[in-house]
């Protein structure tokens, strides 16, 4: 079985994870797979560095050249309206013409947003 190089510094992410990628979303639910999705993701235009979000909103950043990821420290916790404003604008959410509904974000908790639209991803 291949090895792969990837390292996690300072904490770990709570899961699932939403893997920001320049040509669609990843979600991960363990540690192999968000390694696997940081790993083909590409960044971004004009970023150097693979967002993630996890269940509690917090941002993590990877580094491709260095395979690290590590808590972000400009941008601390993603809202439930900008979560659900990147999924619904994704190429996910386009190509199964399924958006994630924003009625009702009082009473749906950020960790369920966070899984719903992983569980969306996912198939």
């Amino acid at each position: 079985m291949d090895q792969i190089e990837f390292n996690i510094i300072f904490r770990k992410p709570k899961y699932p994870v939403i893997i920001i990628s320049a040509e669609k979303l990843y979600s991960a639910f363990n540690i192999k797979q968000l390694a696997k999705c940081c790993i083909s993701s590409v960044p971004i235009e004009g970023k150097t560095i693979i967002q993630a979000i996890d269940s509690t909103g917090e941002e993590f950043w990877y580094s491709p050249g260095k395979y690290i990821l590590s808590p972000g420290f400009s941008f601390k916790r993603w809202t439930k309206k900008q979560l659900i404003e990147i999924y619904n604008c994704s190429s996910n959410s386009q190509n199964s013409l399924q958006e994630y509904s924003a009625k009702s974000l009082s009473a749906k908790r950020l960790e369920r947003i966070v899984s719903d639209i992983c569980e969306l991803i996912r198939s």
